[in-house]
């Protein structure tokens, strides 16, 4: 008797079953994965354009407080007021100038700032893609930091510069058309920059001194300046006669001279003797005055000086080695040709320019 025998159905292969559960649980972690990613990215990406916009935003504001000036000078000038110490004030072109170095100074600024920003920006959103991609950051990191070592050490003196540069720049501590003095070089100020400062000096010598070797500044036009003239008279000379005659050349330089008399803002000063030397007594006499001016000053009270010590007759100290003769005979009058009007160089009957006339006394 055949006896049939039913068999389960047949069920599905365990093995093709289990791959697609595995590509199917697969593809749902990568899918969750990269969207986290994705997400991830995109806030960090809108974090740093907000700091990017903050921090634009920041340095406009200091960039707008620098353009419009410090409170310093204004400071400073009614701190001296209150001392009844004359200042001069600045005119209309002065304040232009002003403006425009502010500007510059402002603009420099900013734009290291703005630099300075992007890089730090860019460096962190470049570590953050690194870091969600599954690239080590760590070790990229470490080569990065030695090899920024590598370079500040082989480019430190640059780096001071910059910095150097970018304090100078900070604290105004001069400006373009400053007359310095920055220890070996001594000129006017020509341009500024992060690296180095430009000079042009009396003779003409062009001056290129890198801000990091600056380890002093001597500005010699900050908001006033002071004529300094020192005689030396003999031994048996009246000295408040000596004193009153370089007064009275200051006021006669004064009413000789509109640019003279403009340029001083305070009445001159001889405190008394100075110093008593071997074989003379030294009188100081000193006139304040405005910026970048006390050197025209000092040249017409000099002349006025020579002038009137003259008329007087006041003399003036001899070299020890000097041998004096007939030190007794009559005065000597001075016979000066007249002086051009203003400040125009004196000219031929062709018009070709003279040289200066020479004050020296007649031998």
């Amino acid at each position: 008797m055949l006896t049939l025998s039913t068999s389960p159905e047949p069920s599905p292969s365990p093995t093709l079953e289990g791959a697609a559960s595995d590509v199917q649980n697969l593809w749902e972690d990568l899918t969750s994965d990269t969207s986290g990613q994705f997400i991830g990215l995109g806030l960090a990406i809108l974090l740093l354009v907000i700091v990017w916009f903050v921090g634009r935003a920041v340095i406009r504001g200091v960039v707008m407080g620098i353009e419009k000036g410090t409170p310093l000078d204004g400071r400073a000038r009614r701190a001296m007021r209150k001392a009844k110490i004359k200042v001069a004030e600045p005119d209309t072109m002065e304040l232009r100038l002003e403006g425009e170095r502010r500007r510059q100074r402002a603009n420099t600024i900013g734009r290291v700032l703005n630099s300075t920003l992007a890089v730090v920006l860019v460096t962190i959103g470049v570590t953050t893609v690194l870091s969600m991609v599954g690239v080590p950051v760590g070790p990229l990191m470490a080569s990065a930091g030695v090899v920024g070592v590598a370079l500040g050490f082989g480019a430190q003196s640059l780096v001071k510069d910059v910095l150097s540069g970018v304090f100078m720049l900070l604290e105004d501590q001069y400006g373009v058309g400053d007359v310095v003095n920055l220890g070996e070089a001594t000129g006017s100020v020509e341009e500024v920059g992060l690296r180095c400062t430009r000079l042009r000096s009396l003779d003409g010598t062009v001056w290129y001194v890198p801000n990091g070797e600056i380890t002093r500044v001597g500005n010699m036009t900050r908001m006033w300046s002071r004529a300094l003239v020192e005689v030396r008279f003999a031994y048996d000379t009246d000295i408040e006669a000596a004193r009153e005659a370089m007064i009275d050349a200051v006021k006669a330089a004064q009413q000789g001279h509109k640019k003279v008399a403009a340029s001083i803002l305070g009445e001159p000063e001889v405190a008394g003797i100075e110093s008593l030397e071997y074989n003379a007594v030294m009188l100081r006499l000193l006139v304040q005055t405005n910026p970048a001016t006390q050197w025209d000053v000092q040249r017409e009270v000099r002349h006025e000086m020579r002038r009137i010590f003259a008329e007087r007759g006041i003399e003036l100290a001899v070299p020890g080695e000097a041998m004096v003769v007939d030190s007794h005979g009559p005065k000597r009058l001075l016979h000066d040709s007249a002086r051009p009007a203003g400040d125009e160089q004196p000219v031929d009957q062709d018009g070709r320019p003279l040289p200066p006339a020479n004050d020296a006394d007649d031998e």
